[in-house]
């Protein structure tokens, strides 16, 4: 039932992040090539870094959800819904709720909706991406089932 996973981005577009980098880099052009080389890498490997960093990681073990900084007890977790792209869109978009929390990366292949029960807090459901939303589901399916 342990479930782990870090939702980063793909290879492309951590070449994008590197390549919007050591664009920046360009601008030292014309004081001198060998500092816009330097200064290039270095903005390039800071923006691929941060890409990597800024990647959610989502949990599910005994003790509950983790999905990004936020985690929540088993025993709160509802009804679990497996989004694709274009459920996604209308969660996010004319089906949200202002209240719901939101652990979102466009990039990710998926999403799982999850109500809330926490009588608590103030979120009705969470939205989480996933590139693996059907094994979260999984996860998170057992993790509520009753023993």
């Amino acid at each position: 039932m342990p479930y782990r996973e870090r939702v980063q981005p793909s290879a492309p577009l951590l070449a994008l992040a590197a390549l919007a980098g050591a664009s920046f880099g360009l601008i030292l052009v014309p004081l001198s090539v060998p500092v816009a080389a330097v200064v290039s890498t270095l903005l390039a490997l800071a923006c691929v870094a941060f890409a990597l960093v800024a990647s959610p990681l989502i949990e599910v073990d005994v003790a509950g959800f983790r999905a990004g900084p936020a985690r929540i007890e088993g025993e709160f977790l509802g009804a679990v819904e497996t989004l694709d792209k274009e459920a996604i869109r209308r969660a996010m978009g004319v089906d949200a709720d202002a209240r719901a929390y939101l652990c979102h990366r466009g990039y990710a292949g998926g999403a799982v909706k999850v109500t809330n029960d926490d009588p608590r807090d103030p979120a009705p459901y969470w939205l989480v991406s996933s590139n693996r939303p059907d094994s979260l589901a999984q996860a998170l399916r057992t993790l509520t089932a009753p023993v």
